[in-house]
């Protein structure tokens, strides 16, 4: 398990960027169990969604084909990817924002988890002064992005949001199952199952040994794209 640690973050606790060569080996060494581990009980962490070199230009030539100008990530949490894209792509206006709420442990656990004592040992999420701290609902009204980014949506309703919000595309990265709130009602807005390397070139904390990759894409069209609506 500490070599995962070692690819996902520096000796001072900061988020690294690997190649698959490095992450792909460490992680298919664990089970999905000990993968998860690693990524909820570091001190640097927790992390759910796992980019890599590769997979960070698979979103950036996806980008690129929707002719998007304009990224704004909400939920951002550490904003991460959100700094990944911009350091990749300088000309391309990126935003990360966050409300803050996971940045206490007691944000992100459910009170039957706190019951539990499912918390003990664990962090909040540390959020640096580069996210901002604004609802997903307020972010997209006040910056009308062309491409509103969701990465492991926390449970709720915010991915609907975020479509009936003034957005052109919102980019839903999530997996299957209610994990990364994904509610049924959310499924009736028109959308695209993307696949294809967004998908099969991702990892995340749900990886690991003899299971195949779980992270989900999904494209939707916001309130100002000319086919939002419901199917």
């Amino acid at each position: 398990m500490r070599a995962l640690a070692e690819v996902l973050w520096t000796p001072r606790g900061d988020r690294r960027l690997p190649g698959e060569r490095t992450l792909g080996p460490a992680i298919d060494s664990l089970s999905p169990e000990d993968v998860w581990w690693v990524a909820e009980s570091t001190s640097a962490g927790p992390v759910y969604l796992m980019p890599t070199k590769e997979w960070l230009r698979a979103l950036l030539a996806f980008i690129d084909a929707q002719a998007v100008h304009s990224v704004l990530e909400v939920a951002a949490g550490d904003g991460f990817l959100s700094a990944c894209l911009a350091k990749a792509r300088p000309g391309l206006q990126v935003r990360a924002t966050d409300n803050h709420a996971w940045a206490r442990l007691s944000g992100r656990l459910s009170p039957a988890e706190a019951k539990r004592g499912v918390g003990i040992g664990l962090s909040g999420i540390r959020i640096p002064d580069t996210v901002e701290r604004l609802s997903a609902t307020a972010a997209i009204t006040r910056y009308r992005p062309d491409l509103v980014l969701v990465s492991w949506a926390p449970p709720g309703l915010l991915v609907e949001r975020a479509i009936r919000a003034p957005s052109k595309l919102v980019l839903d990265l999530s997996v299957e199952g209610d994990v990364c709130g994904n509610d049924a009602r959310t499924w009736r807005f028109r959308k695209e199952l993307l696949g294809g390397p967004l998908e099969e070139r991702a990892y995340c904390r749900l990886d690991g040994r003899g299971r195949p990759r779980q992270t989900r894409a999904t494209l939707y069209y916001g309130a100002r794209h000319r086919l939002h609506g419901l199917e």
